[in-house]
C-alpha cells in the first residue's frame, strides 16, 4: 500500500508482468479447471431434489435454519438495510439470518471451489452468496450453483419480469434459474455546482473539460469496478478502437498527468471532497445522496450523466449447489424480492436502489414506490436516460488488459 493512497503506474506495470493473477482470474481459473476435469456431476446436475415440491414444503424444511448469507461487508448502508430490514423478516418466518461479511466476493467464491474440490456435495459453508456478473459466470461454467430455483420463489413469479433481458442476463450471461436479483445499480457522476455549474455531458465534453483544466478529472485505475465501468462506458460510446484512442488522448490531463491513479472509489471520493478533483463517479443511483450525508461530499454536490444514458446492471444472489441450508436460502431469496423491502430500500435515506421489481406487476402495491414532492431529493436524479447495456461477462477481463497494454505504458 502507497502512503498517498494511489498506485503509481510504474508498480501498476510491475504487477501486471510478473505479479499475482488478480483475484477474480484466480477463480475464474480455478473454475475453469473443475470444468474441464468434469467435476462431480451430482453435484453439478443438483436442482435440490432434497427439498420437498411446494412452496409449503421449502417453509417447512427452512424453518428452524439458521441461513449463512456471504456478502460484501465494506458498505456499512447494506449491512444496516440486511441487519435491520432483512433480519427481521426472516425471522418472522421462523428463519435465522447469519450476514457474513467479505471484503471480496471472491472469497465466496473460493470457498465454494475449495469445498467442491475436496469433494464436499454437501453441508457447504456457503448458503446465499450475493454475487457479480463475471464470478457467476465462472462458477455456472463450473456448475457451482443450484440449478432451476429462481423463478419459482413465489415473489419472483408475481413480480419479476424475466423476458427483460437486464434480468434474464447478468453481464451478458444466461441467468438460467441459477440466481435471484436484488438490487440494480446505475453508473453516475458527481460534480459540486460551487465549482462547476455546467458539467460536461458527454465524453467528448469531458475530455474538453480535462484540456481546459489540467489535473481536474481522473478515474480509478482498473481492474478496480469503478474504473473498469467507466471504461467500460466510454467503449459503449465509442466503440472499442475509439474508446482508447479517447483515453490516450486524455491520459496527460488528467489528475497528475495520468502518471497516477486512484486506487478505488473510495479515493476518487476523497479527491473530490477535498476539492482536488472536480468529478466523482459511482455505479450508484445515491452515492451523492450517502455522501452527502455522511459530510464527504459539500451539499453543494450533484449527481449527473455523461452520455445518453446510464450503464446499467441488475446484482443477485445465489445457491451453491452443496449449500447446507437451501430451503431457508430460497426463503431468503424470496423475502429480498419483499415489494415492502424492496420499496424500503429504494428510499434515499435507506440505499436508493432502483427495484428490481417490474411495476406493472405491482399492482396496489406500486404506490410503495412512490415519493412526493417533499421527498425528492437533489441528490437523486430524477431520470437515469435510455439504459446502456453491460458487457458480457468475458469481455470484461480484455478490456481491462488493454487499458494496462495502452493507457499505462
Amino acid at each position: 500500500m502507497w502512503s498517498n493512497g494511489f498506485v503509481p503506474v510504474r508498480s501498476i506495470r510491475t504487477m501486471c508482468r510478473r505479479g499475482p493473477l488478480e483475484p477474480a482470474l484466480v477463480v475464474v481459473a480455478l473454475a475453469l479447471m473443475l470444468a474441464a476435469c468434469g467435476g462431480d456431476s451430482s453435484l453439478r446436475s443438483r436442482t435440490d431434489a432434497a427439498v420437498p415440491r411446494g412452496w409449503k414444503g421449502v417453509m417447512d424444511q427452512a424453518r428452524g435454519q439458521t441461513v449463512r448469507f456471504w456478502m460484501y461487508g465494506g458498505d456499512e448502508r447494506v449491512n444496516a438495510y440486511v441487519d435491520d430490514e432483512i433480519g427481521p423478516a426472516l425471522d418472522r418466518l421462523g428463519v435465522r439470518l447469519r450476514r457474513v461479511p467479505v471484503s471480496d466476493t471472491a472469497d465466496a467464491v473460493r470457498r465454494v471451489v475449495a469445498e467442491r474440490r475436496a469433494g464436499r456435495t454437501a453441508g457447504g459453508g456457503v448458503d446465499l452468496l450475493w454475487i457479480n456478473g463475471e464470478n457467476f459466470a465462472s462458477g455456472k461454467q463450473a456448475g457451482l450453483w443450484l440449478r432451476d430455483w429462481s423463478r419459482a420463489l413465489p415473489n419472483s413469479r408475481r413480480f419479476v419480469d424475466w423476458d427483460d433481458p437486464s434480468i434474464a442476463r447478468d453481464f451478458g450471461v444466461a441467468v438460467d434459474g441459477q440466481e435471484s436479483p436484488w438490487q440494480r445499480a446505475t453508473f453516475v457522476y458527481a460534480h459540486d455546482r460551487s465549482r462547476v455549474k455546467q458539467p460536461p455531458r458527454s465524453f467528448d465534453a469531458l475530455l474538453a473539460y480535462a484540456k481546459a483544466h489540467p489535473g481536474r478529472v481522473t478515474y480509478p485505475a482498473p481492474p478496480d469496478f469503478t474504473g473498469s465501468a467507466f471504461v467500460r462506458q466510454v467503449v459503449a460510446d465509442k466503440g472499442e478502437d475509439g474508446a482508447f484512442a479517447y483515453l490516450r488522448e486524455l491520459n496527460p490531463y488528467l489528475y497528475r498527468a495520468g502518471e497516477v491513479f486512484p486506487k478505488s472509489q473510495a479515493e476518487l471520493e476523497q479527491l473530490f471532497g477535498d476539492g482536488l478533483v472536480d468529478f466523482a463517479m459511482a455505479y450508484d443511483a445515491n452515492f451523492v445522496n450517502a455522501a452527502v450525508r455522511k459530510g464527504m461530499f459539500a451539499p453543494t454536490a450533484r449527481p449527473f450523466l455523461v452520455g445518453s444514458g446510464a450503464l446499467t446492471n441488475a446484482s443477485y444472489v445465489t445457491i451453491p449447489a452443496n449449500a447446507a441450508h437451501v430451503a431457508g436460502a430460497k426463503v431468503l431469496a424470496n423475502v429480498l424480492l419483499e415489494p415492502r423491502l424492496q420499496a424500503r430500500k429504494a428510499e434515499p435515506a435507506v440505499l436508493g436502489n432502483p427495484t428490481v421489481l417490474d411495476g406493472s406487476r405491482l399492482g396496489s402495491r406500486r404506490g410503495l414506490f412512490s415519493r412526493d414532492a417533499n421527498d425528492r431529493s437533489p441528490y437523486l436524479l430524477t431520470s437515469l436516460g435510455a439504459p446502456v447495456g453491460e458487457f458480457a461477462a468475458a469481455d470484461v477481463a480484455p478490456l481491462e488488459q488493454r487499458w494496462r497494454r495502452e493507457v499505462l505504458r
